[in-house]
């Protein structure tokens, strides 16, 4: 099973929340997260991630569409367009049932951890944008963490954004 995790990060190393309207992000990072969802065939939302990218116009959120979305909540409830778990365990024992081998992991910072400190991720993609800012996530909260990942490739998004693309080390 891979379980990639798609970020946007700041300069300064932390995540780049999307209800920031300070820094927002940029179209090519949103494509890259947009392309490993559809070559996943699913994304694993938290609640404040889906809340936001929900009030996008239809045009914007369009992608969600021809994906399995599985919302990460301990609040909401099915709809009989997305699944909702409450673990990352469910998500993906979910997903798998669904005959999934990818999962993509969109966040939030919530999310991000909640499959992060259980080491359940295999590929990060990190879009690196070039801000400093004081109010972001952080990634890795479990004090017991120590997950071990190589460079597999590094690419300039744009002439402003770097993206890293970290797999688990074996």
């Amino acid at each position: 099973m891979t379980i990639t995790l798609v970020a946007n990060i700041s300069a300064n190393g932390k995540v780049l929340l999307s209800e920031n309207k300070h820094h927002e992000a940029p179209p090519a990072a949103v494509s890259s997260f947009i392309q490993v969802a559809m070559q996943a065939g699913n994304m694993v939302l938290g609640r404040s991630t889906f809340a936001f990218i929900d009030q996008l116009p239809e045009a914007a959120k369009g992608f969600l569409n021809g994906l399995e979305v599985v919302l990460l909540s301990n609040t909401l409830q099915d709809t009989a367009t997305y699944k909702v778990v409450n673990s990352p365990e469910a998500a993906i024992k979910y997903l798998q049932e669904k005959g999934f081998n990818n999962i993509a992991v969109g966040g939030g910072t919530k999310t991000y951890n909640a499959f992060l400190n259980e080491d359940l991720v295999t590929d990060i993609y990190f879009n690196i944008i070039p801000v400093i800012t004081g109010n972001g996530g952080e990634l890795g909260t479990n004090v017991n963490l120590e997950a071990t990942f190589k460079l597999k490739e590094q690419q300039l998004l744009t002439d402003d954004i770097v993206q890293l693309h970290l797999t688990k080390a074996q």
